[in-house]
């Protein structure tokens, strides 16, 4: 049996009602509403199926249970001493299982880990990482992605980020070159917001400890002390921006430029992001630990800022974690034997992002199973925000092959849900009672199954055996009885599991 074609999930004996690896590293979308088991059934399912496989991954985390429940998981199957959990120290219970676990205190700093990736370290790379985030920033304010508006603004600010970061990269290199502190001119937030910020101004006294000065100065000796001419061309467009370009700029354009920023570096100067973000870089959870190697299986790599108790700060640091592994996974060499890594994305409406558009439209090559679970597709709509969210937002979809539906009384989801899966002509008799009886036969193109079917699903619990009623499609495949569906029952009891 080719590897791709192992089953990780069996809802019959029947091989053509297994679901395969094949199909999970096409992606899996699941919707259920409150209470209808999404997480405890075909969710847990999944979950188990991954880990009983020896996927490494990460776990994105939305509600405050959610790193408890994957240890639980990780516990049950084995798989314990593969996971870290990434996030603030947590006070431990009284014997606790996990304390080990908990009392980490990792750092990533995702500008020196792209600093330290070659083609990917970029700095046009390291800017598309800031205005991803500021995407980010602007759908947790309520504007949308791609909402901004006047292209002018992006240009603006990316023209300063990249000047910013190339005058970090070279300052950084002399220093280390002549046995200088390179800490002082490492690749962080703080540091390019004071770059930015010191920048000199007409009119304006400068500072003899002015921080953009000092790094020109370095600057300018690297492509003699680096013996790199083509330095030359970088440090000469970098001080034309600081010395020139910048401080000349309309008062008006400036104070934009700055503002944009500010409000993007603010939370990376104090707080969590600060504390765990900005500084150093764990190689414990690193993207690429949770890549199967010949001694090790992946890391399960948790990431411990809910959203439910951090807010926004908890959506800025699993997305910025998010974007760098889906890069590392697109970035890996894949055999026939590579081993499958997942994203498990619950609450996935708090993590939404066009770069998962993108992302899943290779995942496949890449052997990445992408697990997006919310309550009802409006909440996509809502949180992705900007210009033609359905439009946005179906072409994610349209991407994750796999769809379960449970139990749900959001309309629009459950409209979407009898399209997705689609009509067939079906025969209806027609009667007629007058003067005289008649009835004929004939084909109406209908619902295979009704949007009304899918708030009668059963949710689990002891009422219906632990049994969470779900249905299951995937693009391209024929279950058993002969359709693209199968209506089917997930066990929320571990020992029953249909693996």
């Amino acid at each position: 049996m080719e590897y791709l074609d192992r089953p990780l999930i069996k809802f019959s004996d029947n091989p053509a009602d297994w679901w395969t690896i094949r199909n999970a590293v096409t992606g899996v979308q699941i919707f259920g509403g409150i209470g209808s088991g999404k997480s405890s059934g075909s969710g847990k399912t999944l979950a188990y199926s991954f880990l009983k496989n020896g996927f490494g991954g990460v776990v994105l985390t939305g509600k405050v249970d959610e790193t408890e429940t994957w240890l639980q998981y990780a516990a049950a199957v084995g798989r314990l001493d593969d996971v870290e959990i990434f996030g603030a120290p947590r006070k431990s219970r009284t014997n606790d299982p996990y304390a080990h676990l908990r009392n980490k205190s990792y750092k990533f700093n995702p500008l020196a880990y792209l600093a330290n990736q070659q083609e990917a370290g970029s700095t046009d790379n390291i800017v598309s990482l800031f205005m991803a985030i500021i995407r980010v920033g602007d759908r947790i304010g309520g504007l949308g992605e791609g909402s901004s508006g006047d292209p002018f603004w992006d240009r603006a600010l990316k023209r300063a980020l990249k000047s910013a970061v190339d005058l970090l990269q070279l300052a950084r290199q002399v220093a280390e070159f002549i046995g200088d502190d390179v800490k002082k001119f490492s690749l962080t937030v703080p540091n390019i917001s004071k770059v930015i910020r010191e920048t000199p101004l007409p009119g304006k006294k400068i500072a003899n400890d002015n921080f953009t000065i000092e790094c020109l100065a370095l600057a300018k000796e690297a492509p003699l002390m680096l013996n790199d001419k083509s330095l030359d061309n970088i440090y000469q467009v970098v001080e034309d921006y600081f010395i020139y370009d910048f401080p000349r700029m309309p008062e008006k354009t400036r104070g934009s430029v700055l503002e944009t920023f500010y409000a993007f570096a603010n939370p990376f100067r104090s707080g969590p992001l600060a504390d765990y973000f900005s500084t150093d870089l764990s190689e414990q959870i690193l993207p690429e630990q949770t890549f199967e190697t010949s001694d090790r299986k992946g890391k399960i790599i948790i990431l411990d800022f809910p959203v439910k108790e951090f807010l926004e700060v908890g959506i800025y640091a699993q997305a910025i974690y998010k974007k760098l592994w889906q890069q590392a996974v697109e970035r890996r060499a894949v055999t026939t034997d590579t081993s499958p890594v997942f994203l498990w994305v619950d609450e996935a409406q708090f993590f939404l992002s066009e770069d998962d558009m993108m992302f899943q439209t290779t995942a496949r090559s890449s052997r990445a199973c992408t697990v997006m679970i919310s309550q009802n597709i409006s909440n996509y709509y809502a949180t992705i925000g900007g210009a033609h969210p359905k439009e946005r937002v179906n072409s994610l979809l349209g991407n994750l092959s796999t769809k379960i539906f449970h139990a749900n009384n959001d309309y629009v989801t459950n409209e979407w849900a009898a399209n997705t899966i689609g009509r067939t002509f079906q025969s209806q008799m027609n009667v007629s009672i007058g003067e005289s009886k008649s009835a004929s036969l004939s084909q109406a193109l209908n619902y295979q199954i009704e949007p009304q079917a899918f708030t009668l699903l059963r949710n689990g619990g002891t009422l219906n055996q632990n049994r969470v009623e779900g249905i299951v499609t995937v693009s391209g495949k024929r279950w058993s009885n002969g359709s693209n569906h199968i209506q089917t029952f997930f066990f929320q009891d571990s020992t029953a599991l249909n693996l």
